[in-house]
């Protein structure tokens, strides 16, 4: 033992080797302990907005955008932001791996606690608004070629040849409606009575984003028209009350219109559903 001992200190003085000081190793660790931390809170943006888009997703009209739920859920899942949170938490992954004493925690433990984090951070992050606020911002700022990544849904809602439309307001006149649709393009939208008793005018005079329901008019039309028979808000009524569209009192009233009226306004809707080729 001896004779190693004296080895290993002739072996150090002949080649100069000299102890890592300890700033080196706290900077590196303090370097991956950072980018695990920066890895998590992206990882914990996008679960918040696969969370946003799933509880904004037109789960009770998945027949008439898609022709079957398990259809619907393949086109409308949030496929870019899957693939993010994924990537992050590997990125994760691999920082915390090369931190002081991660030896000590096993491939499961170190996963489950980065989706932990990620799920329970997301989930602040929602309920703060910052999930649609930033899914709002990347619409408006990327070209309209991009929009069908990041919303799958936005696809489905733009195909006025099958009775779907969708875009911002524009104007409010009476009865009619002008709306610029994802291309661009203006279209005047005759709304429907039961549109007119359930949404309130203000509400469509703010420049809302909205999906519609209804038939294109191509008869005695100059330009692009639309009958809308249902409309709502693109991302909902909860993202409007935290926009300051609209308070929560007047969305109670509107459900409460909503349900009154359900049967018939259904039943319309299902009678132009026939005449739709999906």
């Amino acid at each position: 033992m001896k004779n190693l001992s004296q080895k290993i200190i002739n072996r150090i003085k002949q080649e100069g080797i000299e102890p890592t000081p300890k700033w080196e190793f706290v900077l590196k660790n303090s370097f991956f302990w950072g980018a695990f931390g920066l890895a998590v809170i992206i990882g914990a943006l996008s679960f918040s907005i696969i969370f946003h888009t799933l509880l904004n997703n037109d789960w009770d009209l998945h027949m008439q955008l898609s022709g079957g739920l398990t259809k619907f859920i393949i086109i409308t899942l949030p496929y870019f932001w899957l693939i993010l949170l994924t990537l992050f938490i590997v990125i994760a992954y691999i920082n915390i791996r090369n931190t002081k004493k991660a030896y000590k925690y096993s491939l499961s433990m170190i996963i489950g606690g980065v989706i932990l984090a990620s799920f329970l951070l997301g989930i602040t992050f929602y309920n703060l608004g910052l999930a649609s606020s930033i899914d709002r911002n990347l619409i408006q700022k990327l070209p309209t070629r991009y929009h069908s990544i990041l919303d799958a849904k936005a696809g489905l809602w733009q195909r006025p040849e099958k009775g779907f439309l969708s875009g911002s307001i524009d104007s409010l006149d009476g009865d009619i409606l002008k709306l610029k649709d994802q291309n661009g393009d203006i279209w005047e939208v005759l709304l429907s009575e039961q549109i007119l008793e359930i949404i309130p005018s203000f509400v469509l005079e703010n420049d809302l984003k909205i999906k519609i329901m209804g038939e294109e008019i191509k008869e005695d039309c100059f330009g692009k028209c639309f009958y809308a028979e249902m409309l709502r808000p693109f991302d909902g009524p909860q993202d409007m009350i935290k926009g300051g569209m609209i308070d929560k009192k007047t969305v109670e009233e509107m459900n409460l219109r909503m349900q009154r009226i359900k049967p018939m306004l259904q039943g319309r809707i299902h009678e132009n559903i026939k005449m739709l080729k999906i």
